[in-house]
């Protein structure tokens, strides 16, 4: 077994994310429907009135890519320099920046877009949070946060007490350790002799909207899906956070 990069018990390294994790998550079908949530994004938030988007955490680009072909000036940021010339090959378009998540480049944006729980990485709760101030100087007057993420709902309902849930689709074997008093979540993924593991901090919805309103932003709205559907607890939690006008 080949393993991508030790995590020796401790949070993601500052490198990004191999692109191992890339293939497996297209491979499991996880980028099928980006072009439809794009399109739905638009119709909330029509990109002649909310011209640019910065896709953060973009990966390979495949957010980036349609939000660009909705019609959006897009901007996809990330640590990965390999994931992000891939992107460049396939997913034309936007224009790419390597950056931490926390350090966007100087500008207003209308629309930033954190999906795909790219979120909770960093080594402590207080680093997690401080990212969203930065987040809010980031936006224009009236521009909106959306963040697409798994939260603790989800993680209670498909996750026993033991914390340990083995998932096997397409060839993936996904091995999930949840530490229920840290709120930190474990996934080994598997393929092809190949491994490499991820550590996420959930939060609860409510931790997080409390955030993002101590963080200045107007209001905040709780989803469960893109189209604004009620969240579940089976549901990935949608957060969509409006700046003030003024």
């Amino acid at each position: 077994m080949t393993s991508i990069r030790e995590n020796a018990g401790g949070m993601n390294d500052r490198a990004g994310f191999p692109v191992f994790f890339t293939k497996v998550s297209e491979h499991l079908g996880r980028y099928d429907e980006y072009g439809d949530i794009a399109r739905q994004i638009a119709d909330l938030f029509p990109p002649s009135l909310y011209p640019t988007a910065v896709d953060i955490c973009c990966g390979i680009g495949k957010m980036s890519h349609a939000l660009a072909n909705c019609g959006y000036k897009t901007l996809g940021i990330d640590l990965s320099a390999e994931q992000l010339e891939i992107a460049r090959q396939i997913s034309p378009g936007p224009d790419y920046v390597r950056t931490d998540m926390g350090a966007l480049p100087p500008g207003q944006y209308d629309l930033l877009l954190n999906i795909y729980t790219s979120f909770g990485y960093y080594n402590t709760e207080e680093e997690d949070l401080a990212v969203l101030s930065e987040w809010y100087k980031a936006l224009r007057p009236g521009g909106v946060l959306i963040m697409e993420l798994a939260d603790m709902d989800r993680a209670r309902n498909r996750i026993d007490n033991s914390g340990c849930l083995i998932r096997i689709n397409q060839g993936v074997t996904e091995y999930l350790f949840m530490d229920w008093d840290k709120q930190l979540l474990t996934v080994d993924y598997e393929k092809d002799e190949m491994n490499w593991s991820c550590v996420t901090r959930l939060y609860e919805k409510e931790v997080l909207r409390s955030a993002l309103l101590k963080a200045r932003f107007k209001t905040v709205e709780i989803y469960g899906s893109f189209d604004r559907r009620p969240k579940h607890e089976d549901n990935n939690l949608i957060l969509i956070a409006q700046k003030g006008l003024s």
